[in-house]
C-alpha cells in the first residue's frame, strides 16, 4: 500500500518553532497512525515537502525504517517550491530528501499557474492508494483541494482515506497525556 501523507503547514497550525509542545505531541500522533498503517499493509508512505504535518511526519518514517520494512518517498510539486522556506525548514526538508528512498519533481520546472495544483493533486491520487490528510473542515485551507478530490475517489471505490481531525487529536492527548 502506498500512502499519501499530508495536512496543514506549521503558520496553519500555529507553531513557530520545533521547541513548541505541540509538535511532539504532533509527531506522537502521527508515529502511532504510520505505525498502524504498517501493520495494515503499507510499504511507501509519499510526501510532498511541505512544512508541519508533512515533514512531522516524513521524520518519523525515517525513524521508523530502522525497525521496519518501510520506504519514503518525496515528489516535491515543482522547482523552487520551497525557496519561500526558512533556513531551518530547508535544512529539515533537504535531511528528509537525504533520507528519503525516492525523490523527484512532479513538474521539472518551476511554478507557472493555479491549473498545476490540479494536475499535482491527480498525479499524487493516482500513484497512491490511500490518503491520510490532517483537515479539519472548520478550519479551511487550500487543503481543501485535495481532500474534494480524495472524497470523489473514494466515492468512486478508486481511493482509500483516512481523515483525521482536530477532535481525533484531542483524543489522542487526553488518552494518552492526560491519563
Amino acid at each position: 500500500m502506498r500512502v499519501f501523507i499530508t495536512g496543514y503547514r506549521h503558520y496553519e497550525l500555529g507553531i513557530f518553532k520545533d521547541s513548541q509542545p505541540e509538535v511532539k505531541v504532533l509527531r506522537d500522533f502521527l508515529r502511532s497512525s504510520i505505525i498502524r498503517l504498517i501493520e495494515e499493509g503499507a510499504e511507501w508512505f509519499i510526501i510532498q515537502g511541505y512544512t508541519g504535518i508533512e515533514m512531522y511526519a516524513a521524520n518519523e518514517i525515517i525513524d521508523l525504517k530502522k525497525d521496519y520494512d518501510i520506504k519514503l518517498g518525496v515528489l516535491k510539486p515543482f522547482h523552487e517550491f520551497d525557496d519561500r522556506y526558512s533556513e531551518s525548514h530547508k535544512i529539515e526538508l533537504n535531511n528528509i530528501l537525504a533520507h528519503a528512498d525516492f525523490h523527484k519533481f512532479i513538474f521539472d520546472r518551476p511554478y507557472k499557474d493555479p491549473s498545476m495544483f490540479r494536475a499535482i493533486n491527480a498525479f499524487i491520487t493516482e500513484h497512491t492508494d490511500y490518503g491520510y490528510i490532517v483537515y479539519d473542515s472548520e478550519t479551511e485551507t487550500n487543503l481543501k483541494y485535495i481532500f474534494s478530490l480524495m472524497l470523489e475517489l473514494n466515492e468512486k471505490n478508486q481511493y482509500n482515506i483516512e481523515r483525521i481531525q482536530f477532535d481525533d487529536i484531542n483524543y489522542f492527548v487526553n488518552d494518552r497525556y492526560d491519563s
